[in-house]
Parts: C-alpha cells; sequence; structure tokens
C-alpha cells in the first residue's frame, strides 16, 4: 500500500472514531480534494492527502482557492502526525 493510501486510511479511521464521517469526495470537477471530513455540531472541512513531501498540483491550488474563498476550510496531509493537527482545527471551527 502506497504511503499516500496509508495516510487516508489513518484519517478515516481517526474521523471515525471520534463520532464523524470521513467521505470521499468524488466530483466531475477536476482538482477537488480527496475527503470531505464532517464532525459534530456541523463542523466541516475539506482534505487533500498528498504522499510525504509531494506538493498540489496547479488546478488542486485553484480548487483550494476557490473553497476558501466561499468560507471553507481545506487542509493538506501528507504525514499521520498532521492527522492530529487537522482534526484539532476542525473540532475548534
Amino acid at each position: 500500500m502506497a504511503e499516500e493510501a496509508r495516510i487516508e486510511n489513518y484519517l478515516v479511521r481517526r474521523i471515525k472514531s471520534i463520532g464523524g464521517l470521513c467521505w470521499k469526495f468524488q466530483s466531475s470537477v477536476v482538482g477537488v480534494p480527496d475527503r470531505l471530513c464532517l464532525l459534530h455540531k456541523g463542523r466541516c472541512a475539506f482534505v487533500e492527502v498528498k504522499a510525504p513531501g509531494e506538493s498540489l498540483r496547479p488546478i488542486q491550488i485553484k480548487r483550494k482557492r476557490q473553497l476558501e474563498e466561499l468560507g471553507f476550510k481545506v487542509y493538506v496531509l501528507d504525514s499521520k502526525e498532521k492527522v492530529e493537527v487537522v482534526i484539532n482545527e476542525i473540532q475548534s471551527i
């Protein structure tokens, strides 16, 4: 299993362990983040999962910016350690 998949699976398990949903987000629009994380009290964020050290592609940067301009939180993960940081940030929204 590739490292990106391991990180994504860990994210899904951790969100589920705190009672949330972490849905694979599939869109006909290219560059949309991989996951939609939904937590209690209406807290939500988009998450793009990358292999360690990998960067967003230009279209992903554009989609991230579009979502953020609408007020959505968008996170980029490239390690299991960052999963905990992202979960804490989503919980504090």
